[in-house]
């Protein structure tokens, strides 16, 4: 270390510039007479009596009368000790307000990058537990159950909660007892592992790569269509692909993508079955919240064919859209970001499903 970085570091320990000038003086010449320390650094000679016994009043240094006075440096081991612990303490007070940066809101349509995964599934915990609707997550067995207590707090609230889930042990083991999905409403095991994801309330999205990465971070956004790339990913790649565990499907069941609902009923429907739906969501003229209710009467796609055949998700990836036959007339119903429908759906309940004789 150069002797300019070492005069800062004493600065910023509190030692004004000329004592530290002097007691790095002390510390390359020795013991030294007064006169020869202001010669040796940049203090004037009439000062350096003073500057010398405010040092020895801080226990840095001691002063021996002889024919001039003299000075030595003292022990530096109780200094480097308050060094060490000033140095510990600026560290943690760095860290500390970089964590609250981190975890201060976002406003509306933000995006951050954080330099620790573990601020970013923070953060997911938290928009989570102030949940109203929808909550998509994707995670290893080991953070499912680090999450039962925000788990629970969206049950509680009635949130729609997905959990696909990675199994972390080098076996496979057996997930259909698993204790914190009694607090999701679907759980799906897959045997890829992927991100951690969350998508909370169709705004919120939280990823962070996986542990393979050199360098864990993490994103969260405050944005919509951000949201919107995540959730196709998430429906595509870690949901619809894998099967559920046992039977933790409630009853009556509740879609919070319509694409999925279109691909589960289109071949009842086709069949000539009765569904009967109800649709919370979004009125796409007033942007206020409504509800509705009425019977499958139409199923529109990009691609459509006249038979029986489940649509893919890519057929569905265009335009999906149905009508429903309620007591006010017809009503369509279209998925996340709908325009030109009636209706953006949030929540799909399946109320029944019945035949015709």
């Amino acid at each position: 270390m150069d002797r300019d970085t070492l005069l800062s570091g004493l600065s910023d320990a509190g030692l004004s510039t000329y004592q530290a000038d002097a007691y790095v003086t002390l510390l390359e010449q020795g013991v030294s007479p007064a006169v020869d320390i202001a010669r040796h650094c940049s203090i004037p000679a009439p000062r350096i009596y003073d500057v010398l016994k405010e040092l020895e009043q801080m226990g840095y240094v001691e002063t021996l009368d002889r024919e001039t006075l003299h000075a030595r440096a003292c022990d530096p081991a109780d200094l480097i000790d308050d060094l060490e612990v000033t140095s510990e303490r600026l560290t943690a007070v760095a860290e500390e307000i970089e964590d609250r940066w981190e975890r201060a809101p976002l406003g509306e349509h933000e995006m951050n990058v954080t330099k620790r995964a573990e601020t970013t599934i923070d953060h997911a915990e938290d928009l989570i537990r102030e949940a109203d609707s929808t909550v998509d997550l994707a995670l290893t067995d080991t953070q499912l159950l680090e999450f039962e207590d925000v788990l629970t707090t969206a049950f509680e609230n009635d949130v729609v909660v997905r959990v696909s889930v990675f199994p972390t042990a080098g076996e496979d083991p057996d997930l259909t007892d698993h204790p914190v999905g009694d607090f999701v409403t679907e759980l799906r095991r897959r045997s890829i592992r992927s991100p951690f994801l969350a998508l909370v309330d169709r705004t919120h999205a939280c990823l962070v790569p996986t542990t393979r990465m050199p360098d864990p971070y993490g994103i969260v956004a405050n944005d919509d269509i951000i949201s919107f790339i995540f959730q196709w990913y998430f429906q595509t790649c870690l949901w619809a692909v894998w099967e559920p565990i046992g039977k933790r499907q409630r009853y009556p069941l509740v879609y919070v993508c319509l694409e999925e609902f279109i691909r589960d009923v289109y071949p009842l429907w086709w069949d000539g079955a009765i569904i009967s739906v109800t649709v919370e969501g979004i009125d796409t003229d007033s942007g206020d919240e409504r509800t509705v209710s009425g019977v499958l009467r139409e199923v529109i796609y990009s691609g459509q064919t006249m038979d029986d055949r489940q649509p893919t998700l890519a057929e569905l990836s265009g335009q999906a859209s149905m009508v429903l036959s309620t007591s006010a007339g017809h009503c369509s119903v279209g998925g996340w970001g709908a325009l030109i429908e009636d209706i953006e759906a949030r929540r799909i309940t399946l109320r029944g499903i019945e035949w015709v004789r």
